[in-house]
């Protein structure tokens, strides 16, 4: 482990969750659901011997949440948080990290923009320190899964809730790992695997035509330092947007836009003070003033 990082694991506890404070439409357990009540948001993992594989809940309708993988790319990924700001959506960043740990130049500016993504409401993930497989190599499975922890926690503030795995690799030890740090392991169902050399036309096709024909949640998995793919998400998006106004005008349920938050409990309501009707009565109050000022 490289001396910068090995000097900052004193560092103070963190915030777990800052994108709280940022909203998203579509959020698993709207609509005053209770946690128990909301279907769980599926995570999509590859299964192991004796696991029970059920399809998502009807009731999680259709959804999408974006993740890129490998990252920071001080090109890519600059692109992409361009136009995620743009339209308003936000996603999830698994990032390698050997890309922020030196001090050179370049690392200091990557370590800045994880800095600009958790500022605009993305959760930066833990994808391992060397995109290692931990299955085939478990010697590394603690360092790896808790340098790329501590050197995205220096970055951001925020200590990683979620952990993809390279290549997809699960194994009980890694399972079991996550858990004793209380990290989420997801994974993906739709992947356009742009890393083999796919143009961004191909990337689309493939992405779009997935998307018709997808019924229900999808976790689709791009790849940051690939400027293909970071040119094809506007056009993604521009799909979903056509794709949505045709659903709504035909009377269905369009693809929501998702964010990190669907993997995590919903917190409890916070228990009645009996001045909820007063601070009603005000807000009631200081809306009709508003009104009112804004005819003078």
């Amino acid at each position: 482990m490289h001396n910068w990082l090995m000097r900052r694991r004193s560092s103070a506890a963190l915030m777990l969750c800052a994108g709280a404070f940022f909203s998203s439409p579509g959020q698993a357990g709207e609509g005053g659901r209770s946690a128990r009540a909301a279907p769980p948001f599926p995570r999509f993992l590859h299964p192991l011997p004796g696991d029970v594989v059920t399809p998502p809940s009807p009731a999680l309708g259709r959804s999408l949440l974006l993740t890129f993988d490998d990252g920071p790319d001080l090109v890519g990924t600059s692109r992409i948080l361009e136009e995620l700001t743009r339209r308003k959506v936000k996603a999830v960043f698994f990032v390698n990290g050997h890309h922020i740990v030196r001090d050179r130049p370049e690392d200091l500016a990557r370590r800045d923009l994880l800095r600009k993504l958790a500022m605009h409401g993305h959760l930066v993930g833990n994808h391992t320190m060397n995109h290692k497989n931990l299955c085939h190599d478990r010697a590394a499975m603690a360092a790896e899964i808790d340098g790329a922890s501590e050197i995205i926690a220096y970055a951001t503030s925020v200590r990683p809730l979620l952990f993809r795995s390279p290549y997809g690799a699960r194994c009980r030890a890694l399972d079991r790992a996550l858990a004793e740090r209380e990290i989420i392991q997801v994974g993906w169902n739709m992947d356009p695997q742009e890393w083999r050399g796919e143009d961004e036309d191909a990337i689309v096709r493939y992405t779009t035509g997935a998307l018709r024909r997808a019924n229900g949640p999808v976790i689709l998995l791009l790849h940051d330092t690939n400027l293909s793919a970071a040119r094809a998400l506007s056009r993604i998006l521009d799909f979903v947007d056509a794709e949505n106004d045709r659903i709504r005008r035909e009377g269905g349920k369009p693809i929501t836009l998702v964010d990190y938050r669907v993997f995590l409990p919903k917190p409890p309501p916070l228990p009645e003070t009996g001045l909820e009707p007063l601070a009603r009565t005000t807000l009631g109050a200081l809306g009709a003033l508003a009104g009112l000022a804004a005819f003078r």
